[in-house]
């Protein structure tokens, strides 16, 4: 047992740099020509049945705006909804907006709200400016006022 766990411990050790350069590549692609997109789609694919939530995140991207493929909001969904369990808040906020419009599946305005809190517990703006949107129109301006300067800070801080 002890074998196995080194073994695969070694191996990552070993394949980690490879494999960040393959997705930085696939990253790159997504800036070139259309042909370069399957490809770069199914290195995301493959990151992200390995694991990686950031993968998950640019696969799901992708399935959703037809890059490297047909549209496909519902792939795009199962690939998001792993980046976002993954805890990439890029991928909770694009969730959280697909599960509110209905967007790949049954609306789930509950759902898309509380992925929207989960972004903003880690200060993405757009969740952070959202939520402020959402509780200004509620009459709830103290907390709408909360969340711009939360929202301020994190834009200046480059998050």
């Amino acid at each position: 047992m002890k074998r196995c766990v080194l073994a695969a411990a070694a191996l990552l050790l070993f394949t980690a740099p490879a494999f960040a350069a393959d997705l930085a590549a696939a990253r790159a692609a997504l800036a070139g020509p259309p042909s370069a997109w399957a490809p770069a789609l199914a290195t995301f694919q493959g990151a992200a049945r390995a694991g990686d939530a950031g993968a998950a995140y640019w696969a799901g991207l992708m399935a959703r705006n037809g890059k490297g493929t047909a549209p496909d909001s519902a792939a795009a969904l199962g690939w998001l909804t792993q980046a976002a369990q993954g805890g990439v808040p890029d991928a909770m906020f694009v969730l959280a907006n697909m599960l509110i419009a209905g967007e790949g599946g049954a609306a789930d305005p509950v759902g898309g709200h509380a992925w929207l809190e989960r972004a903003a517990a880690r200060e993405h703006p757009g969740a952070l400016q959202q939520l402020a949107q959402m509780s200004h129109e509620a009459g709830d301006g103290e907390r709408a006022s909360a969340l711009l300067k939360t929202s301020a800070h994190a834009l200046k801080h480059g998050r």
